[in-house]
Parts: structure tokens; sequence; C-alpha cells
């Protein structure tokens, strides 16, 4: 019995995330739970339910980076007020993913906002990929569950599998209703990298490789010695490799190369996901993608198919990291198809 696959599965509930703050905005709200950590004078990382934000208060007012979910935002915004009332001149998204832009709609209406190129490209083509990808999966899901009732009707498969029809068929109904004039992606983007001067202080926004997707940004605070990764950081949890919005886990190790060589030592590091660290850590991370190659590139060269790969690559040593068991497997196939392509 196949189960719907990882990346399938994150894509709709990206989907359904952006379907959200296209058509919904803050008529459904959640003030909480926020953690809001003091980084230095001026900047600030923000947890919640989402990929994690930073900002930075100027005297000319605010940078945002990532705004989680659509029924957030009004929350992201009171946090920021308990800080400052000066106003949020930009909002930066990491990259397209719907825990990062979930709650555009809602600002987009006080400020611009600014990403690399791609995720404008991929924030408008989400509905129709929605609606090709989830078709092709309902007819999969409806071929597998009329297999089931007629060969095993009491399978205890069956619930999970109409489940996932049902929440495909969701999506799909939600992408068919998308306007994609109505979808709020960014308005200001950028090829290679972009820098503002507010009140004194530079925000180096810059993209390297790929990585997480083909549109990650990074984005320093140089004066503050503050860096914001978004998902190309992943601390101590297993990450998701966006392969089919242009992942590259080989591509991946060499922007961590060059953002550890840009930044200084004593930097602190806000990861799209997990605690706020150092860069020590973060090269930590850039060695999840090293072990990880090495170990598929043994089991590639010993002649292992990929399903069989699937079940023998283990790195024990990251076992303890969130998401371990879920996603590992997934990461496994991902630098599988990579090497077996020459893609990486």
């Amino acid at each position: 019995m196949k189960r719907l696959a990882i990346p399938t599965l994150f894509s709709l509930l990206i989907f359904a995330s952006c379907v959200v703050f296209a058509h919904d905005g803050a008529s459904r709200q959640d003030k909480g739970p926020f953690k809001l950590q003091k980084l230095t004078d001026d900047v600030y990382a923000l947890a919640g339910r989402g990929g994690n934000i930073g900002f930075a208060v100027t005297s000319e007012g605010v940078v945002v980076i990532d705004d989680q979910f659509a029924d957030l935002a009004p929350g992201i915004a009171e946090q920021i007020k308990s800080v400052t009332p000066l106003p949020i001149r930009y909002l930066i998204n990491t990259h397209h993913h719907g825990d990062h832009t979930g709650g555009n709609a809602f600002f987009i209406k006080m400020t611009t906002i600014v990403a690399h190129e791609n995720v404008r490209k991929h924030m408008l083509a989400q509905p129709q990929e929605t609606i090709e990808n989830g078709s092709r999966r309902i007819q999969t899901l409806e071929g597998q569950i009329a297999k089931l009732q007629k060969d095993d009707p009491s399978s205890k498969d069956l619930p999970a599998l109409n489940q996932q029809l049902e929440a495909t068929r969701k999506s799909v109904e939600s992408a068919r209703a998308v306007k994609v004039s109505e979808i709020p992606a960014p308005n200001l983007t950028f090829n290679r990298e972009i820098r503002m001067y507010l009140g004194g202080k530079e925000v180096q926004v810059f993209h390297v490789k790929r990585g997480h997707t083909d549109g990650d940004s990074v984005i320093y605070f140089s004066k503050d010695k503050v860096l914001h990764m978004g998902d190309l950081f992943f601390n101590k949890v297993v990450p998701f490799i966006d392969r089919a919005h242009g992942a590259s886990t080989g591509e991946w190790i060499e922007t961590i190369d060059a953002v550890v060589a840009r930044v200084d030592v004593a930097t602190k590091v806000i990861p799209g996901h997990g605690e706020v660290t150092t860069v020590d850590e973060l090269k930590a991370f850039k060695q999840y993608f090293i072990d990880l190659r090495a170990a598929v590139k043994k089991a590639i060269d010993s002649g292992l198919t990929r399903e069989q790969a699937l079940k023998e690559v283990k790195l024990s040593q990251y076992a303890s990291y969130n998401g371990y068991e879920q996603r590992f497997p997934a990461n496994v196939g991902v630098v599988y198809d990579e090497m077996k392509s020459g893609q990486q």
C-alpha cells in the first residue's frame, strides 16, 4: 500500500494556507501562542505557528521577515506593536511556502513585500499546480480505495486514504476558486541581492544558490549581527527538501558555506524552524547534508534501488532531530533522485 508522499501532502497543506490568505484575510484570528525574543536592542525573533519571524526596529520604521499564517497575522502585528508604534516599512518573504507567506494578505495592505523573483512566480502558479497535481492524486486515491473496498473492506488503511482523498478534493476546490490577481504575492522582487538602508541600519537581503527551494533569501542585519536564514536552516529539525520547486542539497551546502563566509562569527542566527542559535549550529546543519549525501552515494554505489535505500539508509546521529521518523526517508529519496539524475 503506497502512502501519500510527504512532498505531495506538504504541497497540498502549503496551498491550503495560501487559499486562506488569498480569500480569508484576517477573518479568523489566532493571537497566540507567541514567543517574543529580544536579540539586540533593535532586533527580535518571534516564534508562533509556522516559520520563525524576525523583525528590526529603526527610526524610519520596521523591517519584518516572514508572516506565518493568515489567522496569525493580526497577532503578529500586535506583537510588533508591543515593541514599537512605528509602521512596518518592509516585509520580506524568505521563500514561497505558506507557513512563511500566509499573512501576506493582511500585511500587503500596509507595507511593501519583498522577495526573490521565484517566490512571486511560485505563488502565482500555485493554484494551477495544485489543480493539476491534486486531480492526479484524486484519481490515484480513488483507485486505491476501490481496490481495497473490493479486496479487503476491513483494511485499517481505508480511513486514512479516505481522509487524504477528502483533503485533496478540498484543496483542488479551493484552488479553482482562487483568482490569481488576488494572490498577495511580493510586489518588489530581486534576482541576487537588494540592500535597504533605514534609520542607520543596513539590511542585506540576498540569494546565493538553490537550497530549500530555488527562491530562498537570507537576511543579514550587519550592524546588529543577526542573521535570518528562512528554511535554509532547520535547527535540530529534519528539513523538508522541496525538489518540486527547485531544491538542491548540493547547492544548499554551497549556500551555507557562502553565508558563513559572509557573516561575523558572533552572529545570532534565526532559523526557519527551531531555536535561535549560533553560526556553529548552522555549520552543524550543513554537516547533516554532507552526511546524508555520503550515505546515499554509498547506497547507490552498492547497487541499492531507491526503495532499498529508503529502508536501509539511516543516520543515527540525527535520530533525535525533530521529524526524523517522518521526513528522513523522504530526504533519502530526494538525494537518491538528485544523484541518479545528475542534478545535485
